[in-house]
């Protein structure tokens, strides 16, 4: 599992591959995490489940990653690692069943790098090749 920023003139241009569907949402949790802190300095003090639903595959990366904003901007929760337990296809949409683990942030331990705003559906694209591999944007 890897991921990459791609060049964008004004936001953040992401690019996760993996070999899982499930890789690609974890890894796109802590590309969206790295442009905002460091994620090397977080560690798992605390785990939340979350579960998301979505049309398709690509309103719940949507979905994912703008909940996962949400913990940071409401409760102050950094995040560390994601483990996606499965992605599946029920009645008609995607379902996500994942935990993340992290702390509280804490500026001084774990930085501060670039502001994210938003996740956005700009130039987003979900894809399966030899392996997976999602593109999103986020706004900052």
């Amino acid at each position: 599992m890897v991921y990459s920023y791609l060049d964008h003139p004004s936001d953040v241009y992401v690019h996760v591959v993996a070999d899982s569907l499930e890789g690609i949402f974890e890894e796109a949790a802590k590309a969206t995490f790295d442009v905002m802190i460091d994620v090397a300095s977080v560690e798992d003090k605390e785990v939340i489940d979350i579960e998301l639903d979505g049309i398709d595959l690509e309103q719940l990366l949507y979905k994912w990653i703008d909940h996962l904003l949400f913990l940071f901007d409401a409760k102050s929760f950094v995040i560390s690692k994601a483990k996606v337990e499965k992605i599946e296809k029920i009645n008609d949409k995607y379902v996500i069943k994942s935990k993340v683990f992290g702390e509280e942030y804490n500026p001084k331990k774990h930085g501060h790098k670039t502001g994210v705003k938003a996740m956005t559906y700009s130039l987003m694209k979900i894809v399966k090749n030899e392996k997976w591999e999602a593109f999103f944007v986020l706004d900052i």
